[in-house]
C-alpha cells in the first residue's frame, strides 16, 4: 500500500453520516470490501475511498479503529436500513 491510504466506508442510503475503517494492510484492503458485500443488506452502501475528506456526501464520518468492530457495526447498519 505504501503511503496510500485505503478506507472502507459503509452507509445507509438516504441517511446522513457513515462509518469508516482505515485498512491497515494490503490484504485487508483486498478482502474486507468483498466480505462486507457478502454481509450487507439491501440499502447499505459499501464504498472504497482514498481521501474521505473530499467526499462530503458521506459526512459526517465515524472512524472505527478495529476491523472486527467495523464489521459488527456494518451488521448493525443492516438492521437500520
Amino acid at each position: 500500500m505504501g503511503d496510500r491510504k485505503i478506507y472502507v466506508v459503509a452507509k445507509v442510503f438516504d441517511q446522513q453520516g457513515c462509518i469508516a475503517y482505515l485498512c491497515k494492510t494490503p490484504n485487508e484492503a483486498r478482502c474486507l470490501p468483498g466480505t462486507l458485500e457478502a454481509l450487507r443488506a439491501e440499502g447499505v452502501q459499501i464504498v472504497i475511498l482514498d481521501s474521505p475528506e473530499i467526499y462530503s456526501e458521506y459526512a459526517p464520518y465515524t472512524y472505527i479503529e478495529d476491523m472486527k468492530e467495523f464489521i459488527d457495526r456494518v451488521t448493525l447498519l443492516n438492521r437500520a436500513s
